[in-house]
């Protein structure tokens, strides 16, 4: 059995939720359904604590980010490394930065 990946591309359980900054979630319910975002951070207290900061540097820039419940998103096991480690560090990260790599996601994940 996997301990924090599945067979099938998805990270699963929240018990290490910082590891998921800098990995690709498609969004699972809401008007927004089947969007790919990049997970840029997590939220840490007040009534939104565990929620996911999600970013796709179109409509939901890094300045404005999109908060979703952990349940209503796949995280899946992909990430672009240089943006989590970036992430990670605080160093600075541009919406350009975020589209880029989301759209070799996007060509890569629907073909």
């Amino acid at each position: 059995m996997c301990e924090n990946s599945c067979g099938n591309g998805l990270l699963r359980g929240t018990s290490n939720a910082e590891n998921v900054v800098g990995h690709y979630a498609v969004s699972l319910a809401g008007h927004d359904a089947g969007e790919i975002y990049l997970v840029i951070g997590i939220v840490r207290e007040g009534r939104m604590a565990g929620e996911l900061l999600l970013c796709n540097g179109k409509n939901r820039t890094f300045k404005k980010p999109k908060t979703k419940k952990r349940k209503h998103v796949s995280v899946l096991k992909d990430a672009d490394a240089e943006l989590a480690q970036r992430l990670k560090e605080g160093q600075k990260v541009d919406d350009s930065h975020v589209i880029r790599s989301l759209k070799e996601k996007r060509r890569s994940f629907y073909q």
